[in-house]
């Protein structure tokens, strides 16, 4: 009796152990996937704020370019680059030759950084090309390089605070577990006096 008693309480315990590791390593790929999700989100943003903004260039540029307001084409690039996530914005004709860019502009292959060792310029740069169209024809291009860094100083700040409470939750609930388990455990009943033996002796 004693004996299948015991396997029962071992057998329960294992249990328990496993079920313990399980929920641990639940929590783990849990914590791992929000993290995953939260820079698919990031990414997500980044490409829909970019292109929004460098579709908008376009349209506004292909109105300069049709009536070959160079002033205005002029204007339009330095205005892009006065928000500090743009870092530079030049418009090209349809053959690719420049026509207007910012004051600050480098060359594609300076932004590319295909002159330096591992192309290290284009760290912490997005660069994005996007024809523009009058009069259903492709009549030039809008290069906009956007300082990826900046565009996501915010989220990344509020992803990683969150991530940061995620896991301080978790580790809260694990001692928490623990400290249940001291609080609920049993001491061992010491055993009585045997009165029939006392007497006996």
């Amino acid at each position: 009796m004693d004996s299948s008693l015991f396997s029962f309480r071992v057998a329960v315990r294992a249990l328990a152990i496993l079920a313990l590791i399980a929920m641990v390593a639940i929590i783990g790929v849990n914590s791992v996937k929000i993290t995953k999700g939260n820079e698919q989100i990031q990414q997500n943003q980044l490409k829909t704020l970019t292109q929004v903004l460098v579709t908008q260039a376009s349209l506004s540029a292909g109105d300069f370019i049709a009536t070959e307001d160079q002033e205005r084409l002029l204007k339009l690039t330095n205005q892009l680059t006065q928000d500090n996530l743009v870092y530079d914005a030049a418009i090209y004709d349809a053959e690719g030759i420049r026509l207007a860019s910012s004051d600050n502009a480098t060359t594609v292959r300076e932004t590319l950084g295909l002159d330096t060792p591992l192309e290290t310029a284009r760290i912490g740069k997005q660069q994005l090309v996007e024809p523009i169209i009058y009069d259903d024809a492709v009549i030039g291009f809008v290069r906009i390089t956007f300082e990826t860094g900046k565009l996501t100083a915010f989220s990344d700040h509020y992803y990683r605070k969150s991530d940061r409470y995620m896991y301080t939750m978790v580790a809260i609930s694990f001692i928490s577990g623990l400290l249940l388990a001291i609080v609920i455990r049993r001491k061992p009943k010491k055993k009585g006096e045997n009165l029939l033996l006392k007497e006996m002796s």
